[in-house]
């Protein structure tokens, strides 16, 4: 299974994240993501045995999120992946140390993890031609309170993701693994329009 941890905003982020999205496309062409399915990668754990899933949701359960803010204030371009994205100049220590926590557990059950710089981000367009040119749109606040494991299956059309399990909150209370019907997050969805 490829799985990821990601942070997934509620609507009305999406949607001013979305607006970002067709603005930026309409100067540097590429694929939109859709609204439903931009969310912020907390940590890719890429293919994990499916046995190994009961560990996941343990290790998950004991590590909750303490709420933060993000404030959206940039957009980036990486050129070798032709990706427009959002990213924050401040990262919250709760979100950093909320990641490093899970891939140290991770790590220590014995799954390889890859070990690479966090950049807190929200890709929104895929193939684009060039950066934008206004790089600093007006900011994007967003209350934060948990995050999900997500399934991700490659497709012709795209990633589809289905959310196994969420935590909301701090405290271990707030761990579920199923998705609850008002959710921001999807329960299967396609990750580009087009």
């Amino acid at each position: 299974m490829r799985l990821f941890l990601a942070l997934w905003p509620g609507s009305g982020v999406r949607a001013q994240l979305h607006e970002w999205a067709a603005s930026a496309h309409a100067e540097c062409g590429g694929r939109v993501l859709r609204a439903q399915t931009l969310h912020l990668t907390l940590a890719f754990l890429d293919e994990v045995d499916p046995t190994r899933l009961p560990v996941l949701l343990a290790l998950m359960q004991r590590t909750p999120l303490t709420p933060f803010t993000l404030t959206f204030d940039h957009l980036g371009y990486w050129a070798d992946r032709k990706v427009v994205w959002a990213g924050a100049t401040g990262v919250p220590e709760s979100l950093t140390a909320t990641r490093d926590a899970l891939l140290s557990q991770w790590r220590a059950t014995g799954a390889p993890v890859v070990t690479q710089s966090f950049r807190p981000h929200v890709t929104l367009l895929r193939h684009a031609r060039r950066a934008p040119s206004d790089l600093n749109p007006r900011p994007i606040v967003w209350h934060c309170e948990g995050y999900a494991l997500v399934h991700s299956v490659r497709t012709p059309r795209g990633p589809h993701y289905r959310v196994l399990a969420q935590h909301h909150g701090g405290a271990s209370d707030g761990f579920s693994t199923t998705a609850p019907e008002k959710s921001a997050m999807p329960i299967t969805q396609y990750g580009i329009v087009g």
